[in-house]
């Protein structure tokens, strides 16, 4: 059940709540909820000398906050404060804040597993909060307005919570079936040439990928809308070479137009289109390509315009964006660089300790909110409104898309809670540390209860130089999140493949190879998430409840069948790993009991399992994906006893289109029963073509049985397997 609480003058809009929710769910009083908390206060404070909204809580038991999203720490957020201002920070480090992102949505749980709520509150602006950080079970809520609203969700598990939070901010819209493939990107690949050598290495070498990213040098000066003259002259030859091989291209998106009189965007947008400063002028500020004004994507026509423009990279054949400094990330404006040059007119080395203070506070210049200086066009000051920047740049594009009966392929760096609606996310520049792995599987899960299904991170890290072994380590990890991108910065050790010799590219072959394999799996287990409200990747106490699970971070679910427990310590051969229940390694067969077990991790091995009682579809690995292709699916089918049930699915559509909204798809259900196996066709609206399917039976004590059967796009089977 969803409750409304209204804390003082709530005058900001809402860009996460649905409009036909937004005025049916009935206001309820703080009062109301004394079983789980109790109101402090709710007043106007001030600060520093400005206002704010201050809401203090006390709750009653010892427990868990999951949520927030992409922020770093703990997956339990207790003991922490949080700061919602979307912000450019490269640095992720344990207590870095703010990121890029805002999703003030966090789950509680008691420690003694019986009380569950989720608590959002929607506010776009500058919002602190503070989980205990006392360690007094005080939480505090503290926005820079005069009021915002709260929604409380209450149920009795964590997967109704997430399912009332998604029916209040929408469903994720699909992603096309190619975005589960592998992708390879590079701050930059700099010219069509050796965009098309990264390509043909990839098949050359047997390697599947279905995905190369173009970073801002393929433009003309890092002009949006623009493609270098000098280094992509013949660009529509490349894409046109590109998708006959099966690849798809993503290219870029800043939000910054550069100032040039004659450049198409800035003619077109100057005095119309973008964000305005206090003195009516269009806003100014540096970002790569030099002086840039910014589109105010908050007004609908601003957006229609934007997405005119971004059509016209689809039509030379793009075929997708990702949306990038668009927190939004400003590397100074002209009063900044006249508050730094008059700092260092009279700096002097005597000094000492306030000239380090005086530099540092330039240096962070760049990460300035710039929420004070920018008016939108209806006159709405942008630290109202500023987290909720990159949400409505996706916006612009996904809405002409979906319009078109398209599904989306627009991820962004910048996000607020509603995203899912229109794209999915990636967690920034990361860096080649080994922390990052295990920083990473936190940041993703949390994503995943903030309600963004399609997500990934820089797999092997942005910053910094990977060695080998981190490398493949990352890469193992990378197989198994929704989004698998290898990307690197300028200037840092290449991170292909095949960049550290052959022997570390037959192992990392091996592992693109199964992500191809799972990709009935993977699809099946996404689109089921999609149709269900039901996140792909995902912690432990998602599915199983139990205290164990509450307290394991480094493990996570892949799909309701596939647990993972990466490696992401340097040298480590041996690795603890928990199991719910029963499994079987993936990758070596072997079978493990529930609770804890030790198990051997040499550096080719991913601690993975499959739990008991699943079947989990398979392919062989292709180039690139493409089910149409495929004439046989191979079934690994794991069972307690023989007379275990076994339920599995498989899932087929279009894999671009929003037909499946409409039920266009094809679903199909296996179950493995008394000495049967059972194939029916639950949906047949999407028909597919006739495959042998095979399947490998194997339970706890080793027995092992293999059985074919061709399946056809409808009907129903019933095969003996004793």
């Amino acid at each position: 059940m969803i409750y409304k609480i209204v804390y003082g003058e709530a005058d900001a809009g809402s860009f996460a709540v649905l409009g036909r929710y937004a005025n049916k769910i009935s206001t309820a009083k703080p009062e109301e909820f004394d079983s789980l908390f109790k109101d402090l206060c709710a007043q106007v404070e001030i600060h520093d000398g400005q206002e704010f909204f201050v809401v203090k809580r006390r709750y009653h038991a010892d427990g868990y906050f999951f949520g927030f999203g992409d922020k770093v720490g703990p997956l339990d957020r207790n003991g922490r404060k949080y700061i919602f201002w979307n912000t450019d920070n490269f640095t992720h480090h344990p207590g870095a804040d703010p990121l890029y992102k805002s999703f003030p949505f966090y789950i509680y749980v008691s420690k003694d597993l019986k009380t569950k709520y989720g608590c959002f509150t929607d506010y776009p602006g500058y919002l602190e909060i503070d989980l205990n950080s006392n360690n007094d079970k005080t939480l505090t809520f503290k926005s820079k307005a005069k009021g915002f609203v709260q929604y409380i969700i209450v149920e009795d598990s964590i997967k109704k919570i997430l399912e009332q939070y998604l029916k209040l901010t929408g469903r994720n819209v699909a992603f096309p079936i190619w975005a589960f493939g592998y992708q390879q990107s590079r701050w930059s690949y700099f010219n069509e040439n050796e965009v098309l050598d990264i390509a043909k290495k990839f098949r050359e070498k047997k390697i599947p990928c279905d995905v190369i990213y173009l970073d801002i040098d393929y433009m003309e000066k890092y002009k949006v809308f623009t493609w270098s003259k000098e280094n992509f002259p013949n660009y529509k030859n490349m894409l046109e070479s590109l998708h006959k091989d099966g690849f798809k291209i993503v290219s870029i998106l800043d939000p910054g137009v550069k100032v040039e009189k004659g450049y198409f965007a800035f003619e077109e947008g100057k005095n119309k289109y973008f964000l305005k400063d206090y003195s009516g002028e269009d806003f100014e500020g540096a970002v790569w390509p030099g002086r840039v004004r910014f589109p105010d994507f908050l007004n609908k026509s601003v957006r229609k315009w934007w997405a005119k423009n971004a059509k016209k990279y689809l039509n030379d054949g793009i075929d997708g964006f990702w949306n990038d400094m668009n927190e939004i990330a400003i590397f100074a404006t002209e009063k900044d660089l006249e508050e730094a040059r008059e700092k260092l007119k009279h700096a002097k080395l005597e000094d000492g300790i306030n000239l380090a203070g005086m530099l540092g506070t330039i240096g962070e210049i760049g990460r300035r909110g710039h929420g004070e200086d920018i008016l939108h066009l209806d006159e709405t000051p942008h630290w109202k409104v500023k987290n909720a920047y990159g949400l409505n740049m996706v916006r612009a594009t996904s809405e002409m898309l979906q319009k078109e009966n398209k599904r989306p392929f627009l991820i962004t760096r910048s996000a607020y809670s509603g995203i899912q609606r229109y794209g999915g996310v990636w967690t920034g520049d990361n860096h080649s540390w080994w922390e990052h792995i295990l920083q990473e599987i936190i940041r993703l899960n949390s994503l995943s209860l903030a309600g963004v299904f399609y997500s990934g991170c820089d797999v092997g890290g942005f910053g910094g130089d990977v060695n080998a072994q981190l490398l493949i380590r990352f890469m193992e990890f990378g197989l198994f999140t929704p989004m698998f991108r290898n990307h690197s910065a300028i200037g840092t050790r290449r991170q292909e493949p095949w960049a550290f010799g052959s022997e570390v590219e037959e192992i990392l072959r091996e592992v693109i190879r199964w992500r191809y394999k799972l990709i009935p799996y993977i699809y099946t287990q996404y689109m089921f998430g999609v149709l269900k409200n039901r996140p792909l990747m995902r912690p432990l106490f998602y599915d199983f409840e139990q205290l164990e699970a509450f307290n394991i971070e480094d493990e996570y679910l892949f799909g309701t069948d596939i647990l993972v427990a990466p490696v992401y310590r340097p040298n480590i051969q041996k690795r603890l790993v928990w199991l719910p229940r029963t499994s079987i390694g993936i990758f070596d067969r072997k079978i493990y009991k529930r609770g804890w077990n030790i198990v051997e991790t040499p550096i080719h091995y991913i601690p993975a399992f499959q739990i008991s009682n699943s079947a989990i579809p398979m392919i062989e690995p292709t180039d690139y994906v493409d089910l149409s292709k495929v004439d046989k699916i191979y079934w690994k089918v794991f069972k307690t006893s023989q007379k275990s049930k076994v339920v599995g699915y498989f899932y087929e559509d279009d894999g671009t289109s929003l037909e499946y909204k409409r039920g266009v798809y094809n679903l199909k259900q296996v179950v493995i029963k008394d000495g049967y196996l059972r194939i029916k066709t639950l949906n047949n609206r999407f028909p597919v073509k006739e495959r042998e399917w095979e399947f490998e039976i194997i339970d706890q004590k080793g027995n092992f049985k293999k059985v074919s059967v061709v399946v056809s796009s409808d009907g129903e089977y019933r095969i003996p397997i004793e």
